[in-house]
């Protein structure tokens, strides 16, 4: 496995500021998400963080890949669509690793 730690999958105009980071960016449209997201699986990427426009469209490999240690497939909240799905499951990804929810709820 060659692949990068880090991916970011989305629309240009998105994650163009990913790539700042050094992270892999890749850019992706509508229909395009499932095999790129595959192609960087099989390439060995660890963490795949993706806009949470392509939630839907990446269900069944959200799916095959929800019990698995690796790859991490973590949608990014975008202020677009279904943002609290995108932020339920990155707080579902962190109360895993750390053992305890650690967001504040707001009442």
């Amino acid at each position: 496995m060659s692949g990068s730690a880090l991916a970011i999958v989305g629309r240009k105009e998105t994650i163009m500021p990913f790539l700042a980071t050094g992270a892999k960016v890749v850019y992706a449209q509508k229909g395009e998400c499932v095999k790129i997201v595959e192609d960087l699986i099989s390439e060995g990427t660890k963490i795949i963080l993706f806009t949470e426009e392509f939630i839907d469209e990446l269900d069944d490999v959200l799916m095959r890949y929800r019990t698995e240690t690796t790859p991490c497939l973590i949608p990014i909240p975008t202020g677009r669509g279904k943002t609290k799905l995108a932020i339920e499951r990155i707080r579902d990804v962190i109360k895993r690793a750390v053992g305890a929810d650690v967001f504040l709820e707001e009442k």
